[in-house]
């Protein structure tokens, strides 16, 4: 059959609050934040982690969030 992503359940600490996503690892962390999380302020632009529209700070470290796995953010304050 076609193969199935993993789902593992990630802890985020976003903005001081603690949320837990159920996404495949490697998803972008990004699409984690905008779509599970539901804070759309985090914006795509143009995916290549070059524009900086999807930059969040992960332990205060400026960080392009559509080209880290949701897995990298686990367990640091986004």
């Amino acid at each position: 059959g076609p193969r199935k992503d993993p789902v593992v359940t990630t802890t985020l600490n976003i903005n001081g609050a603690t949320h837990e996503v159920d996404a495949d690892p490697d998803m972008p962390l990004l699409w984690a934040v905008r779509d599970l999380v539901k804070l759309p302020g985090t914006k795509y632009g143009c995916g290549k982690a070059l524009c900086g529209a999807c930059t969040v700070h992960l332990d205060g470290q400026p960080t392009r969030s559509c080209s880290i796995p949701v897995s990298a953010g686990g367990g640091s304050k986004v």
